[in-house]
């Protein structure tokens, strides 16, 4: 019986669940830039019929994951989308680190710490 409910097309893996939440809180085009698709149209065939992406994409949304739920926290979720665009003070893009990046844990850790700062920075300000 678990096989049967797991091989039906509307089990949803923890990367469809990142995804949804990505898409949701920063729009369809940031989201499959950030996951490194090259249009819209390829991330969402990433996630068509039973194929998912590689892990490097699942390793990219589980990071963008994790910053929206930074910026929630803070309830401040409106604004990780344009955190994500901003450029830091040393000439980064989060966004562009996050695509360019292999989706390791050592990128994800540096982001979501970057995003920790700045959301207890706009807090006291």
């Amino acid at each position: 019986m678990t096989a049967a409910i797991l091989d039906r097309a509307e089990f949803l893996s923890p990367v469809d669940d990142q995804a949804d939440l990505c898409v949701t809180a920063l729009g369809r085009q940031l989201t499959a830039y950030v996951a490194g698709a090259g249009s819209v149209e390829e991330f969402e065939s990433w996630f068509a019929g039973r194929a998912r992406p590689d892990r490097r994409v699942a390793g990219r949304l589980s990071a963008a994951a994790e910053v929206i739920s930074v910026f929630e926290a803070a309830n401040r979720t409106t604004l990780a989308a344009a955190w994500l665009r901003e450029m830091d003070p040393s000439g980064y893009v989060p966004a562009r680190v996050l695509r360019l990046s292999e989706g390791d844990p050592t990128t994800a850790k540096a982001l979501i710490e970057t995003a920790i700062a700045w959301v207890q920075e706009a807090d006291l300000s």
